[in-house]
């Protein structure tokens, strides 16, 4: 025991005797035990650990999550405000310059409190508690005498001493910033910057297409391991970033696209990867410049224009628009469910939870191959962000419009594919045709606020599938990402949100032309539910019929079927539940991945998750699940699928939903950004697990076993285990996992 002080004096004297190192010391810890709830527009008090320029920025009293009249001014880091000074002036505070004699700053008293009271009692969900941002001492010391077991960090267990020491040194320095500066870049970022500032109109229009739908993009050159975020900037150098509201926003004089290094922590809600090399550039020139096309006139920054790529983008050929959007169809996909957004109820509470996409092909896509097609339907599939971010509060009303608009498009469609024939053919079968890893299929999750995309046909069979054509991808991606307005006003996002109703819908109907026509409406009925729900849809269908020839009643079921063996997309090994199949008893020991996926597929079936009801819930449908066997690791994601009778409106959506008609999904790795649970099974406890789990008799002691407590002890090893094992998986893919959203209670 003496041996054990006398150590860590020696060690105390060592750590405080050497210079502590922000690079090398302070971020590693401030990664993985603050990034992970301060990283993004969700970040409380918007404070941002993810890079020294957040932390340097400080924190603010403005929600970007809030209702508003009036749209508030952007604050995104690198772009809004290059320096300290500039952040002061938009009303930011410090959160680690010393706030009296002792040299204590905000950060360094939220850290010192939690060590003093280091147990977490309540309930913590730190995106929607009111945590006041105290911006000076007198507000802190308030705040934590009213709550003093709200320390840093929120919730969870303190920093170890050692930790500790480490953050209160530097801060007590004086917060250095010692990262080395490099300046070395991939040799494709040169060409394809060239490229794209070439000066003859149809590279300029091209480029811009290219910012247009790439600038959430965290681009990784097939030369280097970082990534860069391609931007507009006043110099060439990329040092004077055009800080327009939207990607489409007049820049007022002259630019170049230039390529920032993301020097920012990588956090997985927010890493959408976007892979560039030398066939990727080449491929540029084949779709956009080679081919035949005569620009006469650069494009408007008009809004009506600019904010629809249907319209402004004219010109380009759209059969080279749609296959460019199609080549890497998985990221455009992630960028309307995980875009410039970090959270949404609102936004994502016009999809159900869980159902799959396919694609049009480009050579059966008629509204593509009609030359006077989009041009004739101009008005038609105008979009509501031309209004901006100060969207009027009657045009956020306009709803009757977009219906009109929306019947006549769909009438006009089903014209040009009258006389057509309508087959599996016409589905696209993918990039990677009979590889593991091929984007036909994507599934499509929600996790109540957040979302996520994965390739293939994952989970049981799906209550609803769309079918995309090029219009409907390039107005999902103008309405939810290139125009979407994080810091507009409330009417923008009203408006937004109504007009996805219309997308999600356009959809569906493409994915029911495909089934006999006299039985798409009672399917589409049967997808919305309620009284109100039928007066608040507009669905058309066509009388043209289908070319498929169906075997059985059992159209939708049949239909998916075919769609899978086409484009030879496999089943999900798990959750997929076969007529033939036959349950499997518990076993008494379990030592294999085959004996512990049948056990999973067990748990699957909705008979077996009724006991579960009352963890079916916002805060509880994202668990991250490790067995321990003697010989490797095993991990699953448990995804619970919440049933909605429709997803027709807005609010009041606890009212639509139907806990009986709840289901689960268990993947193996990782699904999702924000775990709510971490669950830990050694091997000779499996049994005994699956036990538990499937005769659950309300007893919470039972499940404590498993099931990590955001107040366990050993909380932050586990996150760490999980964390690192994300990475190994998939190093170029993951980032941080983000904790805002873990299990709010403790069980009792």
């Amino acid at each position: 025991m003496i041996y054990k002080i006398f150590v860590f004096f020696l060690f105390s004297l060592f750590l405080y005797a050497k210079p502590i190192s922000f690079e090398n010391d302070v971020k590693p810890i401030l990664d993985n035990r603050c990034v992970v709830c301060h990283s993004c527009y969700n970040s409380p008090c918007q404070t941002k650990f993810s890079s020294f320029e957040g932390i340097t920025r400080g924190g603010t009293k403005t929600a970007i999550y809030e209702n508003r009249i009036k749209p508030i001014e952007p604050t995104r880091l690198f772009v809004d405000a290059l320096d300290e000074k500039e952040w002061r002036d938009k009303g930011f505070y410090s959160i680690t310059k010393p706030l009296d004699e002792n040299n204590t700053s905000i950060m360094s008293l939220f850290l010192e409190q939690k060590q003093k009271f280091p147990i977490s009692k309540g309930d913590y969900a730190p995106e929607i508690d009111d945590l006041t941002c105290p911006k000076d001492l007198d507000e802190l010391e308030k705040y934590l005498e009213e709550k003093p077991y709200h320390g840093m960090p929120y919730g969870f267990p303190a920093l170890s001493k050692n930790e500790h020491k480490i953050i209160t040194k530097w801060l007590k320095n004086g917060s250095i910033d010692d990262r080395k500066k490099d300046l070395e870049q991939p040799k494709e970022l040169k060409v394809l910057e060239e490229f794209l500032n070439k000066k003859d109109m149809k590279h300029k229009i091209s480029a811009r297409y290219f910012y247009e739908h790439l600038f959430l993009a965290h681009i990784k050159f097939s030369s280097s391991n970082d990534f860069y975020q391609i931007q507009r900037s006043y110099d060439k150098e990329g040092k004077n970033p055009v800080s327009t509201r939207l990607p489409y926003d007049d820049p007022k004089k002259k630019f170049y696209y230039t390529f920032r290094k993301i020097s920012s922590t990588i956090v997985h809600k927010t890493h959408m990867v976007y892979e560039i090399d030398d066939k990727k550039i080449k491929r540029y020139k084949e779709l956009f410049i080679d081919k035949k096309w005569f620009p006469t006139q650069n494009i408007s920054y008009e809004p009506k224009i600019a904010s629809n790529a249907l319209i402004a983008f004219n010109q380009i050929p759209s059969e080279s628009r749609y296959q460019f959007l199609l080549d890497d169809i998985h990221y455009f996909i992630m960028t309307f469910i995980r875009g410039p957004v970090c959270k949404g109820q609102i936004a994502l509470n016009v999809i159900n939870d869980h159902f799959w996409i396919a694609f049009k092909d480009p050579k059966y896509d008629e509204t593509i191959l009609n030359n006077k097609f989009l041009k004739e339907n101009a008005s038609n599939l105008s979009l509501p962000n031309k209004y901006g971010a100060d969207t009027p509060l009657v045009k956020s009303f306009n709803f009757i419009k977009y219906d009109n608009e929306t019947i006549e498009y769909y009438e006009n469609k089903n014209k040009i594919y009258k006389n057509k024939s309508l087959n599996l053919e016409s589905i696209w079968k993918g990039n990677k045709v009979n590889k593991e890893d091929n984007d036909a299929i994507l599934t499509i999750y929600r996790h109540f606020d957040s979302a996520s995309v994965h390739k293939g046909a994952l989970g049981n069979m799906p209550r609803t599938m769309w079918i995309i054509d090029y219009p409907l991808l390039e107005r999902l991606y103008y309405s939810l990402v290139a125009g979407f307005d994080v810091f507009g006003n409330t009417q923008h996002k009203v408006l937004v949100r109504k007009y996805m109703d219309r997308l999600r819908i356009e959809g569906e109907s493409n994915f029911l032309e495909y089934l006999p026509k006299n039985s798409r409406q009672e399917f589409f009925d049967s997808w919305y539910q309620g009284f109100l729900a039928k007066y608040f849809v507009t669905y058309t269908p066509s009388s043209n019929e289908t070319s498929i020839n169906y075997k059985t009643k059992n159209h939708k079921e049949e239909f998916i079927e075919k769609i899978l063996a086409y484009t030879n997309t496999k089943k999900d090994k798990i959750n997929f539940i076969e007529e033939k199949y036959l349950e499997t008893p518990i076993l008494d020991k379990y030592s294999n991945k085959k004996d512990i996926e049948q056990a999973l597929k067990k748990l699957t079936l909705v008979d077996n998750l009724k006991k579960y009801k009352e963890f079916s819930s916002t805060n509880f449908n994202l668990l991250y699940i490790r067995f321990k066997l003697k010989t490797q690791d095993l991990i699953y994601t448990a995804v619970i699928n919440r049933w909605h009778d429709n997803v027709a409106f807005m609010f009041e959506e606890d009212e639509r939903l139907d806990k009986n008609k709840d289901n689960i999904n268990i993947i193996e790795g990782f699904i999702g950004s924000y775990p709510n649970y971490f669950v830990v099974v050694e091997e000779d406890e499996i049994s005994e697990f699956f036990n538990i789990l499937l005769n659950y008799n309300e007893n919470e002691e039972n499940l404590k076993k498993f099931f990590i407590r955001r107040s366990d002890k050993n909380f932050w090893e586990t996150f760490d285990w999980f964390q690192n094992k994300f990475y190994e998986i998939n190093p170029s893919r993951a980032g941080l996992f983000d904790l805002n959203r873990y299990y709010h209670k403790s069980f009792n």
